[in-house]
């Protein structure tokens, strides 16, 4: 097959830090408004317990929440530990574009990556964002292309994923 486009990124902390201000930019907002949903939620419940004097459903739904919380803290303090082990290190990746999907590869390991199983693409005005869902990223430098331009890997992503492309050149990481 012929390759279309060939990117070789080297992911930095800089890099990581880059994907993690937009991440927080595009996708916090959501965030925000499922914990005031959940609130909304958790306040009905709690009154209509009480008006109710339904005390040990009031007890199990503050025990779940508990537990919910505990194990959320635990995820989040897993992932930050990853995250941090994972920023440390300078990891490669490279990008081979190909007509029906894309080939991954990092260290000695290859991945592939069909064009519909990507979620989003964002355009900076340093970096294509991949994601392959709501919260994983795979990030292309536009300084990286060794065969192709930006220019030429824009027409062609937005053809290949043109409801998924959004362009965030104005997009301010200050």
């Amino acid at each position: 097959m012929k390759i279309l486009f060939k990117n070789t990124t080297q992911y930095t902390k800089e890099k990581y830090n880059d994907l993690v201000e937009f991440h927080k930019e595009k996708y916090g907002r959501k965030i925000v408004f499922k914990i005031i949903v959940l609130m909304l939620c958790f306040i009905y419940i709690v009154t209509f317990n009480i008006i109710n004097k339904n005390w040990v459903l009031l007890l199990v739904v503050a025990g779940i929440i508990i537990i919910l919380y505990i194990i959320k803290n635990y995820k989040e303090k897993k992932q930050t530990k990853k995250r941090n082990k994972a920023i440390n290190k300078k990891k490669e990746f490279t990008f081979i574009f190909y007509k029906r999907y894309i080939k991954l590869k990092y260290a000695r390991k290859y991945d592939i990556i069909p064009y519909f199983k990507i979620y989003k693409i964002f355009e900076t005005k340093e970096y294509f964002y991949l994601y392959t869902d709501e919260n994983h990223s795979l990030i292309l430098s536009k300084d990286g292309f060794e065969i192709g331009t930006p220019r030429k890997f824009t027409e062609f992503i937005k053809k290949k994923c043109s409801l998924k492309y959004r362009n965030e050149k104005n997009w301010d990481n200050n």
